[in-house]
């Protein structure tokens, strides 16, 4: 019996790039989130489609002032892998939280509160990074500040 979501296997799908934003590999998002180690491929390709629409949805009005991410890259950080870096962030970021959220869900035993803190912080932390992430595309700067209290 092999451990589902083993971290030996790499997971080979991709969302496939658009118009104007990149493919992105599910084997990536897996080597940066590595906390997230019994998720299934398919279930981590399900909630990246999502954020991916989300994300889009949110830069939708950034985005259509250029020809696409390398043009607002270079426009708001003098740079073409910026644009890509943060979107990139912004997708896995708000992907890890909502997986991390559908754990939370269904792991609320007793004996789980200690692992389900810890879950809440990395929840948080990740939703910390997805709105820098998209604030930083959509104003080439950060103009929001986010406090733990």
């Amino acid at each position: 019996m092999e451990y589902v979501g083993n971290k030996n296997e790499t997971y080979t799908s991709v969302l496939a790039a658009t118009d104007n934003f990149p493919e992105l590999k599910i084997s990536e998002f897996q080597s940066l989130f590595n906390f997230l180690s019994n998720e299934t491929e398919a279930g981590i390709l399900q909630q990246a489609k999502v954020s991916r629409i989300k994300v889009h949805r949110e830069l939708v009005d950034s985005i259509a002032q250029y020809d696409d991410l390398t043009a607002l890259s270079v426009d708001k950080f003098g740079d073409e892998e910026a644009g890509t870096t943060l979107y990139t962030q912004a997708v896995f970021a708000l992907t890890a939280s909502e997986l991390i959220g559908i754990k939370l869900s269904t792991d609320s035993t007793a004996e789980a509160a200690d692992r389900q803190e810890a879950l809440n912080s990395k929840k948080y932390h990740c939703e910390v990074q997805y709105r820098q992430a998209v604030d930083m595309l959509i104003h080439g700067k950060e103009t929001y500040c986010f406090e733990v209290v």
